[in-house]
């Protein structure tokens, strides 16, 4: 075992996170080229979400919380023996969803499943021994993505027809609601310890506004689907998360890729809101448009570039982008813009794949900078 690797969870997570990215945006690439590989019992297009979110999105979101809860408690009470296990399990979910025309679903199932509740397991034990009630809310989240993932399986296991895409549009919610809160304690706190003279401005109740706003799409969804009745609460969410990000004064961080990749990020989270409200009155714009700018655009940018920064802080070197970090922002960016311009075009064609490949150079180019650092340093 390496020593390195298994001393801090963001190291063995970000590195399986980022290769999952490069290696399993290869395979859909093959799929929408060659029709391979085919999973029999999966619908492709829900298996490419369902790894977006719950492969790569959650290992992100594990390695930054077992990271972070150490800072935020003070306590170290994973284990190198219990991170490994953690990872492993992961590991073993993503390759069974590779093979699983080959294996017998529940098996795929089991190992996916079974994840989360250890993952909230460590998690809770950690924060309430630490008595960190402020990031409690952490625990109901990984359960409500436990739930999440229950009911994809289910659509999988043909239990719950017609579940899947309902309940992919949902995560994309709870991702982008926890995208909107943590980006909202990191991003002014990143800026202004870095630029003091920024001074990006903070507002509790624009703070608070702004995510129960994003939150309350959530319970409204569940209610109407897919309806105009959701309009006015896009409409509103995106202002509210617009203004936001203009009073953190992203133009002030042009010189330092750190935090404006940050900033960009953060800015589409109101594109990806607003190109949703418009799908309702503007037929030309369809719902996938929204959801790839949230996901392609603002998670994959604020991931990758929360990723190149914990990375380095935690590993006590200079937080600074290399030229080839700051080439992958870049590659990032124009990923998220082909991806939802194909969307806008409804092209399945050479943009849709050029897309993909430049969000899977975008973390390539992450795992060759980086996976020394977790590895040896």
């Amino acid at each position: 075992m390496n020593g390195y690797l298994f001393s801090a969870a963001f190291r063995p997570f970000f590195l399986g996170a980022s290769a999952l990215a490069v290696i399993w945006m290869s395979l859909w690439l093959s799929y929408l080229l060659a029709g391979v590989p085919a999973h029999d019992n999966i619908m492709p297009v829900l298996w490419h979400g369902h790894e977006m979110l719950f492969g790569f999105a959650m290992a992100v979101i594990a390695g930054f919380l077992l990271t972070a809860m150490q800072n935020w408690t003070g306590l170290k009470l994973v284990t190198p023996g219990q991170l490994a296990l953690l990872v492993v399990i992961w590991l073993a979910a993503r390759v069974a969803f590779v093979f699983s025309g080959l294996l017998p679903l529940w098996l795929v199932s089991l190992f996916d499943l079974a994840f989360m509740p250890l993952l909230c397991l460590v998690v809770a034990r950690t924060l309430i021994r630490g008595e960190n009630r402020r990031n409690y809310s952490f625990i109901a989240l990984l359960l409500v993505f436990w739930i999440l993932n229950i009911l994809l399986h289910l659509e999988f296991h043909q239990q719950l027809s017609g579940y899947g895409y309902p309940t992919l549009d949902v995560t994309v919610f709870v991702v982008t609601t926890l995208l909107v809160f943590m980006g909202g304690r990191v991003i002014p706190f990143f800026t202004d310890r870095r630029l003091p003279g920024t001074s990006p401005l903070q507002w509790p109740w624009l703070n608070w506004a702004s995510t129960l706003t994003v939150l309350a799409i959530i319970p409204v969804y569940l209610v109407a689907g897919r309806q105009t009745v959701l309009t006015p609460l896009l409409l509103a969410a995106a202002a509210l998360t617009a203004v936001r990000l203009i009073a953190w004064k992203p133009w002030r961080t042009f010189s330092e890729p750190m935090l404006w990749i940050l900033h960009l990020g953060y800015a589409w989270v109101p594109v990806g809101l607003i190109l949703l409200a418009l799908h309702f009155s503007s037929p030309g714009i369809p719902w996938t448009a929204g959801i790839h700018a949230l996901m392609t655009g603002a998670m994959s940018t604020l991931i990758l570039g929360m990723m190149a920064r914990v990375a380095l802080g935690h590993s006590g070197k200079p937080i600074a982008a290399s030229p080839l970090i700051v080439a992958s922002f870049v590659i990032i960016t124009l990923a998220g813009l082909a991806r939802v311009t194909a969307a806008l075009l409804m092209s399945s064609g050479w943009l849709l794949i050029a897309a993909g490949l430049l969000w899977a150079l975008a973390y390539l180019l992450y795992l060759i900078v980086y996976t020394p650092i977790f590895l040896r340093s």
